[in-house]
């Protein structure tokens, strides 16, 4: 059962980290401390999108049952105890150059975010997020994206955790026909981490491109997983990963392009390239193609 559990907000002031990104150029951007929007500036451009609370589309999960992945205990962990998190709709033909920027920020108690975005049919939208705690808590980070047919998402995002959080991130994309999820992500955060992505191609066509930066120090342990899954002939999919490990840290990759039976003229591609500063430090990869 998908559950919302409400977070008390403490205050609504935007750390001084958060704040240096608010210039004036920036547009089109949410601020969400411990679920709660704290600062908003959407442009008429951006006004088009319908963004809702989560709590507010918990019947989306029922509509929608591949997202109720319940044999994963982490995830099944988030569906019953969310208390952040967005459903951005983008509509059919949305298309422009901006930049929807959203900041979520951990205060008061374990952040348990559940973001959901959906890009309609011929649509295109770019997203950033950044991923902040301000105390010492475990972040149980998921978010969901349907890319229907001849749909582009170009997704950016950052973690940046102090070594007093515990962190697992979640991101999953499924992709429809000639549709296109492309993933830039950097994990710059001093804390124990555990990052998957999971891409799904479902229809013929699809495409999809995961990229990973990571830096490990002091005595940090990452673990980063992809996953692109072609369950769909004449489908692409691409992975990278780019890595330096210092002090005692270690890092490992792990990317995986499975490609299903029948699934005929798809393409699996995967490079990782990595840096060992440390005389115990320690960096693996670990490509694998099914």
């Amino acid at each position: 059962m998908v559950k919302y559990r409400n977070t008390e907000l403490l205050n609504t002031n935007i750390p001084s980290e958060i704040s240096e990104f608010f210039t004036v150029e920036l547009a089109n951007y949410l601020v969400i401390k411990d679920g709660h929007v704290i600062c908003s500036n959407i442009k008429s451009d951006f006004q088009i999108l319908t963004i809702e609370n989560i709590k507010d589309k918990l019947g989306f999960f029922k509509e929608n049952p591949f997202l109720l992945d319940y044999s994963n205990k982490i995830y099944q962990k988030n569906l019953n105890n969310i208390n952040s998190g967005l459903f951005i709709d983008v509509p059919k033909n949305f298309r422009t150059r901006s930049t929807l920027h959203v900041f979520y920020i951990q205060e008061n108690a374990d952040l348990i975010n559940n973001t959901i975005i959906r890009l309609n049919e011929n649509a295109e939208l770019s997203y950033f997020e950044y991923l902040y705690n301000m105390t010492g808590s475990k972040i149980n980070f998921v978010s969901n994206s349907i890319i229907e047919e001849n749909a582009i998402l170009s997704y950016a995002g950052i973690s940046n955790f102090t070594e007093k959080a515990e962190v697992s991130i979640i991101r999953n994309s499924y992709v429809r026909r000639y549709g296109r999820s492309k993933y830039s992500l950097a994990e710059v955060s001093d804390a124990f981490t555990e990052a998957n992505t999971n891409v799904f191609l479902e229809e013929e066509y699809a495409n999809s491109s995961v990229k990973n930066v990571a830096i490990t120090a002091n005595k940090q342990v990452v673990s980063i997983k992809q996953l692109i899954e072609h369950n769909a002939p004449y489908t692409e999919g691409y992975i990278e990963n780019y890595g330096v490990s210092n002090n005692l840290s270690s890092l490992m990759f792990e990317g995986v392009g499975k490609i299903n039976k029948k699934m005929k003229q798809s393409i699996a591609r995967q490079q990782n390239k990595g840096i060992v500063l440390g005389i115990n430090s320690r960096l693996d990869a670990n490509p694998i193609l099914l």
